[in-house]
Formats: structure tokens, sequence, C-alpha cells
């Protein structure tokens, strides 16, 4: 068996291996759509009036804004450092998806405290887009929990 044919085979057992994975999936979110349908609409309430899970998971998000906002901050002025010093740069695929995944806001601040990533058109319209985005997703969330947590 030379190479060629390893590697074939290889890709033929990892397409096979995700075809799997992907029916599992489909069938277990198929069977969570169900069981969502089938509760009663006060019962499906009752999933969040439990006041304690409520406060884990509204301080949970927010202190995972917070972190991402500061590790999003950081990784702009890291990387204006860098480029400052002629040393590897991160990655702009690496700031985006850090600003993608709730760091807009802290991006943006970066990008302005730092001046960096402020000419490029990726950035200085794709980070406000996404801020604009979390801040409408993050105050529908963090408003629904605070509601049913602190009301």
């Amino acid at each position: 068996m030379d190479i060629h044919e390893a590697l074939q085979t290889a890709g033929q057992y990892i397409y096979i291996g995700f075809r799997a994975l992907l029916e599992g999936l489909q069938k277990l979110f198929g069977m969570l759509a169900d069981w969502f349908q089938s509760l009663p609409w006060p019962n499906a309430i009752k999933l969040f009036s439990n006041d304690t899970a409520n406060k884990y998971l509204f301080f949970g998000i927010a202190i995972y804004l917070l972190l991402m906002n500061i590790w999003a901050f950081a990784l702009f002025g890291a990387d204006k450092s860098n480029a400052k010093r002629k040393q590897r740069r991160i990655k702009e695929s690496k700031l985006m998806k850090v600003c993608f995944f709730g760091g807009a806001t802290g991006g943006i601040i970066g990008m302005n405290v730092f001046r960096h990533k402020t000419l490029k058109k990726k950035f200085s319209v794709g980070i406000p887009i996404l801020f604009v985005l979390q801040l409408i997703l993050n105050s529908f969330i963090l408003g629904f929990l605070g509601f049913w947590t602190f009301f």
C-alpha cells in the first residue's frame, strides 16, 4: 500500500466518522426539540424560575464577557507593541475571533487607545458591527436572566 492509498483510506474513514457524528447530532437536536415542544408553556417558564441557577448563569455570562473584553484589549495592545518592535505579530483572524466571541467592546477600546488596526476596513467596520450585535444580544440575554433572577 503506497502513501496515496493510505491517505485515501484515511480520508474515507474520516468522512465516515464525520457523517456519523453529524447524523448523531441531528438526532440529538431533534430529540431536544421534541422535548422542548412537548413542555406545556407554564412548565417551560419554570425552567427560568430557579433563582440560584439564574444568578450563577447571569454572573457567569457577565464574567465571561468581562474576561473576553479584557483579553481583546490586551491582544490589541500586545499586537501594537510587537509591531513597533518588529516582532512576531498576532494573527488578524485571532483578533477577530476574540472580538466575535464577546470581546468587541474591548476590541474597539483597544483599537482606539493603541491606535492599532484603525485603517483596516475589516476592523474599522467589522468590529463596530460586532459591538452593536453583541450589545443587542447581551442586553437581551442578561436582561432576561436578570429579570428572572432579581425581580
